[in-house]
């Protein structure tokens, strides 16, 4: 209920403040997941966004406002359908985006997208730790037979991106 009511926030805030992509630039992304697999520059964008328009308020958040922010974000893409939390046989994931092949049926990609969060004072060696247990939950929910359903026929891409504070230091894929 709690995630509900700050997805609702994030996405008037997106809103009122005009954080929308322009028509080619949003079409050139999205479709660049979808078929071309080429995630890195979706999600360059995002973490471009949110490190711009959060405001101190947004900030204090922390976690909740980074996944949020990026669910909002995601929501307006076509291909994709995100599902936040999917609950799997291996547990939950962060954020998949489950591909509308009922009305994309040519899309390619796939994405399992596992979200960390540091604060902006923590170290180098918490980043790397929330990064293993990125990578580790990312291969877990991704070899959970309701992924696998959900994905055929296209490539799964397990993506992690750790922040710390608002600024995206980690994004790779395994």
């Amino acid at each position: 209920m709690v995630r509900e009511q700050l997805f609702a926030y994030i996405l008037d805030t997106y809103h009122e403040n005009d954080l929308t992509f322009d028509s080619y630039e949003k079409r050139k992304l999205a479709s660049g997941l979808a078929y071309d697999g080429k995630w890195k520059p979706y999600f360059e964008y995002i973490a471009g966004c949110l490190h711009r328009y959060a405001s101190q308020r947004d900030k204090q958040k922390g976690e909740y406002f980074v996944h949020g922010f990026t669910l909002a974000m995601t929501a307006q893409n076509p291909f994709y359908r995100p599902v936040s939390e999917k609950d799997s046989q291996e547990g939950y994931v962060d954020l998949f985006l489950h591909p509308l092949l009922d009305i994309y049926k040519d899309i390619s990609h796939s994405y399992i997208i596992e979200l960390k969060y540091a604060k902006g004072k923590d170290s180098s060696e918490r980043i790397e730790q929330l990064r293993r247990q990125a990578i580790e939950q990312a291969e877990r929910y991704a070899s959970s037979e309701s992924v696998q359903k959900a994905i055929s026929p296209t490539m799964l891409h397990k993506i992690i991106v750790v922040y710390r504070g608002m600024e995206m230091v980690v994004c790779e894929e395994l």
